[in-house]
């Protein structure tokens, strides 16, 4: 028997003071996205399975049209955002500053609540970090939480790592996925220095004893090096993981996650789809709700 109140597993419900601090939420990340040059995108909640295909793992929930085309329904925004802007952005008559508020379905019945975020002019990652920064530091404040940022952690990587290594010293792609550490650190003395690094310092003294690594994998380290020596003075709590393997294929530099606990909050980076290189980021609202509701209520 199914209760009048019950929901398909993986749907979401907000009423009452959660679905208040959604709709902050989602205004107050706009207004922010708005101030820096981004506008919005609605896409549609449908789209061709052909569009998709091959282009991540996930699950979709499909269905037919009329003609028995396969149908899904959308299961991932960038993709969609990507395909819909590609013919406008190549005619030029759009800009290339994008957000979207809207969620993704997976099979059978699980619905995400996300903001998107796209820039297809400028793959600046210290830039979104800074705005990403200023959207947690605004909602902590605006739902009156007076604890800092101290619980929140930011993570970062560089795609390019595991790749490099996996090339360079034979190590099969799946030990990055499934964090195979015997695997990683037996490969080379380089992979094993390299496993062992959790902070901006000990990436620089990994860099500075490393005295023979392939270019590729030199430029790599560097750019993740940079990137967190510019961060260091805005948020303290920086984790850097140069194996960490990026869920989504479609990224191919840098990276970077915010995340408290087990919950990501925020995650993003450098991406390349329909031979547009870019950059995005996605702030993951279920969990963000659920975070400022539990944060309120210590």
């Amino acid at each position: 028997m199914i209760l009048s109140h019950e929901i398909p597993q993986g749907s979401k419900l907000y009423f009452g003071e959660s679905a208040r601090i959604k709709r902050s939420l989602e205004n107050l990340v706009s207004a922010i996205l708005s101030k820096n040059g981004y506008e919005e995108i609605i896409t549609p909640t449908f789209s061709y399975l052909q569009h998709q295909r091959n282009m991540h793992s996930r699950e979709v929930v499909r269905t037919s049209n009329q003609h028995n085309h396969q149908i899904i329904l959308r299961n991932d925004s960038t993709i969609d955002a990507m395909r819909l802007l590609e013919p406008h952005l190549r005619e030029n008559i759009i800009g290339k500053r994008w957000f979207y508020i809207q969620p993704i379905f997976i099979y059978p019945t699980t619905e995400i609540h996300q903001i998107g975020v796209e820039n297809l002019e400028n793959c600046n990652i210290a830039h979104f970090l800074t705005m990403s920064l200023e959207i947690l530091n605004a909602n902590l404040t605006e739902q009156k939480i007076q604890q800092n940022m101290s619980r929140i952690f930011l993570q970062l990587t560089n795609a390019k790592i595991p790749l490099i290594c996996a090339k360079t010293f034979g190590i099969p792609l799946e030990a990055f996925a499934k964090i195979d550490v015997n695997t990683i650190e037996s490969a080379n003395p380089v992979t094993s220095a390299l496993l062992h690094i959790q902070d901006l310092d000990s990436l620089e003294n990994a860099m500075r004893s490393l005295k023979s690594m392939p270019d590729a994998l030199k430029e790599a380290l560097e750019e993740l090096r940079s990137l967190a020596s510019f961060i260091r003075s805005k948020h303290a709590n920086c984790v850097i993981s140069p194996f960490y393997y990026v869920p989504m294929s479609y990224y191919t530099g840098l990276f970077f996650r915010f995340f408290t606990g087990n919950t990501t909050l925020i995650s993003g980076g450098e991406y390349k789809i329909l031979e547009q290189n870019a950059c995005g980021f996605g702030i993951y609202t279920d969990e963000f709700i659920q975070y400022l509701l539990r944060s309120k209520s210590e």
